[in-house]
């Protein structure tokens, strides 16, 4: 083997003369390079991209939600709690009620009305819960940006400010900054609930009792999330609609956010959550065709920029039987010599994945230097709502996607030896020597 490398790298280095030879292979190490540094920071966006929405919404949503027949409630919650710690063992347990409203602003231009899900939580077990990426105490714009302890904190006062109030028939609220521009209202002013009227009263909505005081922000980083879900207590939903009264459910967070759906299946399976009695899903399932669709957009990446690897094949099969070409007289000295047929093929294989080798490297060098330049300066502007949690290009290297590009790379580069090497094994000595 010391032979064939030893004649494979001084055909690749020695290029005083062969100029136009040199700058083949140069452009196949570099059409090698480049595709591998594109699939590198490609994969890692994809993978940043992926990493932030399942940040941010196992931080919106219980991680398990358990929810009994419509209208009945749980007619024992103590030994259904019991159930889900001894089997579970969850970082937190929290009751909450969703309710489809329709609200106003009455003090904005042309009143608008803003169709919202109202989520009713109990405050103090809800911390425990759903781990918002950001709370808006203020509206402090580098809220984000503080030390983690620091939202942590804030974060349980602000859901604090739910509990009811002792002015009666006020209903304290958490929303985004983002709806409450579109509803024109800022803390400390009050929207008015609004319900549909019952048969024969109309058609138009009426306003429901009460009236629900902004109490502070908070933002997912979700846009569809934040434009749409209104935080209450759970108790003020029950007064504020009492003729939709319903059973609440329970939300459920995990150690493990990703192990939801193998837990959702246990739990379906104990005899007591299981049947029909009680509605058990995780936040995975319901989000399921989102992350196939991530996924599905990941693969079809993967396939489109190997295509640019696929195209440096041909560049590397060029640069090889030019070389077979112009090493015509020296092939058929070292056959003359003595050299075997297979160390002929052999040097050629070699030349191929050096070339591989070369470029791959350097196709990982300049995709990490990119991602590393991604992660830590704001190289590009990114709108709000893009990118979950996030306003620059999330990037999370995944040394699996690494070996499977270089490993994918590689074995075209392989590939493209096949036949430059055959050529060169195949070339008769007496012809060489002849034509030389």
């Amino acid at each position: 083997m010391r032979f064939e490398l030893a004649i494979a790298l001084r055909y690749l280095l020695s290029r005083e003369r062969e100029r136009s030879l040199s700058l083949i292979t140069a452009v196949a190490v570099g059409g090698v390079a480049l595709g591998v540094g594109a699939l590198v920071v490609a994969l890692s966006v994809m993978n940043g991209y992926q990493a932030n929405m399942v940040r941010a919404m196992a931080g919106a949503l219980p991680h398990l939600s358990v929810i009994p027949p419509e209208r009945e409630g749980f007619h024992d919650a103590g030994a259904v709690r019991a159930a889900l710690e001894a089997h579970v063992q969850p970082v937190g347990v929290s009751p909450f009620l969703l309710q489809e409203a329709l609200v106003s602003n009455p003090k904005a231009p042309g009143a608008p009305v803003q169709g919202v899900m109202l989520r009713g939580v109990e405050p103090a077990a809800e911390s425990a819960v759903t781990d918002f990426l950001v709370f808006l105490s203020d509206g402090s714009p580098d809220w984000g940006s503080r030390p983690l302890e620091a939202r942590l904190a804030g974060a349980r006062r602000v859901l604090a400010r739910l509990e009811p109030e002792t002015e009666p028939g006020v209903h304290p609220i958490l929303l985004s900054p983002t709806l409450a521009k579109k509803l024109g209202v800022g803390p400390g002013e009050a929207l008015v609930p609004l319900a549909f009227p019952r048969r024969g009263e109309g058609f138009s909505p009426v306003p429901a009792a009460g009236r629900l005081r902004v109490a502070g922000y908070f933002e997912t980083g979700i846009l569809a999330f934040d434009e749409l879900v209104v935080l209450i207590h759970v108790g003020a939903i029950e007064r504020i609609y009492p003729a939709n009264r319903k059973g609440y459910s329970l939300g459920v967070r995990l150690a493990e956010p990703l192990q939801a759906g193998r837990v959702a299946g246990e739990l379906r399976a104990l005899p007591m959550l299981g049947g029909e009695r009680f509605l058990i899903y995780s936040w995975l399932e319901s989000n399921r065709s989102l992350f196939r669709v991530i996924e599905l957009q990941k693969v079809m990446l993967f396939i489109v920029l190997m295509l640019i690897v696929v195209i440096a094949f041909f560049g590397i099969v060029g640069a090889l039987v030019m070389l077979v070409i112009d090493k015509s007289r020296e092939i058929a000295v070292l056959k003359s010599l003595g050299a075997r047929d297979g160390s002929v093929r052999l040097i050629f294989f070699v030349e191929g994945v050096l070339i591989g080798v070369v470029g791959t490297l350097i196709g990982l060098g300049v995709g990490l230097a990119v991602c590393w330049a991604l992660d830590s300066f704001a190289l590009i502007e990114i709108p709000p709502g893009v990118y979950p949690g996030s306003d620059r290009i999330p990037v999370l290297v995944s040394w699996a996607d690494l070996a499977l590009v270089a490993a994918g790379t590689m074995a075209i580069s392989l590939g493209a030896t096949v036949y430059p090497a055959i050529k060169a094994m195949r070339l008769p000595a007496v012809n060489g020597l002849r034509y030389s």
